[in-house]
């Protein structure tokens, strides 16, 4: 029967995750992150089910011939999972998988809702520690120099800064915070991040932050306010970010679709490779539940 594991026991499906399960479920499983996790028997763990709560999402782990998910999964998710999305006002239900075989109970859990598909690439930086300087952070000192000229500084975001948060638009940082985290505490103990802020305007103007931490890993996740996008200050965050996990031994970790090309540019501008790929699939909530179909814009952030 499938059961949710509670937050002390989601040690328990460690023997099901492998090498190349995404960070996310790996940040979730350790604790890190907030999520749940669904599992197939309790006491027989094959398969689970790994709700991702800074992503809405979901991924699949494990066995794909689990006989519990392959009888229980669909009417698991329409009886308990899709009502709660809709009170998160959620259209659609996305699951992401690394094993092909998955899709079969892919396509009894959408019925005859229309199943979407896509892959998604990660990113990581691969040159050894300390041989050699993160691809184009050269860069990062002389436009720092430039955006000194209008004003506008660089700063790591730490406990001081949130504690003493004066910004006009400081709801900006909280809300990317606490959008994967469970308390900006959590975040300071587990994450950092770097921030452009405009000190004439009092307001932060771009943002990169660890979303998920597993271990020594990093995800990135990058945002710009929409008034100061596309003048490439993605990029000057992201470097410092990149940067610092190199001076800190850590590991910087990108995950984008690979149609986002914006996206894929900046992660190799600061250095990262790809890694691996997994696929997502999508399929829209059953309109019994009363919601509207939407247009899912997959990516890592905004330029």
């Amino acid at each position: 029967m499938i059961t949710e594991l509670q937050r002390q026991d989601f040690h328990k499906v460690n023997h099901i995750i492998d090498t190349h399960s995404t960070l996310e479920v790996r940040a979730i499983v350790s604790g890190f992150n907030p999520g749940r996790i669904y599992v197939d028997d309790i006491c027989d763990i094959k398969a689970a089910l790994v709700w991702i709560q800074g992503q809405r999402g979901f991924q699949l782990i494990g066995d794909p011939q689990s006989e519990s998910f392959a009888k229980e999964l669909s009417a698991f998710m329409t009886t308990y999972i899709e009502p709660e999305l809709v009170d998160l006002t959620l259209d659609s239900v996305e699951i992401g998988v690394q094993d092909g075989r998955w899709e079969g109970i892919l396509r009894n859990m959408a019925g005859k809702r229309e199943l979407s598909s896509d892959n998604q690439h990660v990113y990581r930086f691969h040159s050894p520690q300390g041989t050699e300087r993160v691809g184009g952070i050269e860069e990062t000192d002389a436009d720092v120099q430039h955006l000194d000229g209008k004003a506008v500084q660089l700063v790591r975001v730490d406990s001081a800064l949130i504690h003493d948060l004066k910004f006009a638009n400081s709801s900006f940082l909280e809300d990317k915070i606490t959008y994967f985290w469970n308390t900006v505490d959590d975040f300071l103990q587990h994450g950092f991040g770097y921030m452009l802020v405009h000190e004439q305007n009092n307001e932060i103007m771009s943002i990169c932050l660890s979303g998920f931490v597993a271990g020594q890993t990093h995800a990135i996740d990058i945002e710009t306010v929409e008034a100061y996008r596309n003048r490439g200050y993605a990029a000057v965050v992201a470097k410092a970010f990149v940067e610092a996990c190199r001076r800190e031994g850590l590991q910087p970790y990108w995950d984008c679709s690979p149609d986002n090309t914006g996206s894929v540019r900046l992660a190799e501008r600061v250095g990262m490779v790809f890694d691996f790929d997994y696929s997502v699939y999508w399929y829209p909530l059953s309109s019994k539940l009363g919601v509207s179909l939407f247009c899912y814009v997959k990516g890592n952030g905004h330029e």
